[in-house]
């Protein structure tokens, strides 16, 4: 059973994707998107156990497909 603060950060993950969602969608932005991408696959790589090289050749094989 997951704790009360488990919970709370699981809850948080999933609106701070929804927030960054909405700062895609903006025309400018302050910071870099390639510096937000570093970190995110930063974060998802200590939180799943993925290596962050598996998870960029994940997103360049995404990229090629959405491509064609």
């Amino acid at each position: 059973m997951e704790n009360t603060e488990e919970k709370a950060a699981k809850f948080d993950i999933a609106n701070l994707i929804a927030w960054f969602e909405c700062e895609l969608e903006k025309e400018s932005n302050i910071g870099s998107p390639i510096d937000a991408r570093r970190e995110l696959i930063r974060a998802l790589a200590l939180y799943s156990g993925i290596s962050e090289k598996q998870i960029q050749e994940s997103l360049e094989d995404l990229n090629e497909k959405g491509n064609k």
